[in-house]
């Protein structure tokens, strides 16, 4: 009887089990992806820029502009970023919603021209096998006085 009784359990917790399995994933992917993306931005990777922007990605800067993606790509040029001796990304906090994942942190660049804190938002979606961002927006925060 206690036998039958834990593989009732087994089979009641399973669905649990199952439903949590593709959120780590989903975390775990993006993760990895944030990684790649930061370390684009700083070397100016447009080759990267093209492979994980969606095409039709939308970008709000500190400025308050919208770009799209040819405009985010053309706008690295002038980017204070692949001039920072260090871009540094930390406070990941990362929110699965099916296909879709919402990414908050803060990036710190800082180097002798620069020396920037912001806050930023990525949406990531999953399109058949493979990732992309749809959605960026960046926050400068003001330098404590």
């Amino acid at each position: 009887m206690r036998a039958r009784f834990a593989v009732i359990g087994l089979f009641l917790s399973a669905p649990g089990l199952a439903q949590q399995s593709p959120t780590i994933g989903a975390q775990a992917a993006v993760r990895q992806l944030e990684e790649r993306w930061r370390v684009a931005q700083q070397a100016n990777d447009t080759a990267a820029f093209r492979e994980l922007l969606a095409p039709d990605v939308t970008f709000v800067g500190t400025s308050g502009a919208l770009r799209d993606r040819a405009g985010y790509i053309k706008s690295r040029a002038d980017s204070w970023i692949p001039h920072a001796a260090q871009f540094r990304v930390d406070e990941l906090r990362l929110r699965v919603y099916g296909m879709t994942v919402i990414v908050t942190g803060r990036e710190t660049s800082t180097g002798p021209e620069v020396n920037a804190t912001g806050r930023f938002t990525h949406v990531w979606v999953r399109r058949g096998s493979s990732w992309n961002l749809v959605a960026l927006q960046r926050t400068e925060i003001a330098p404590s006085r």
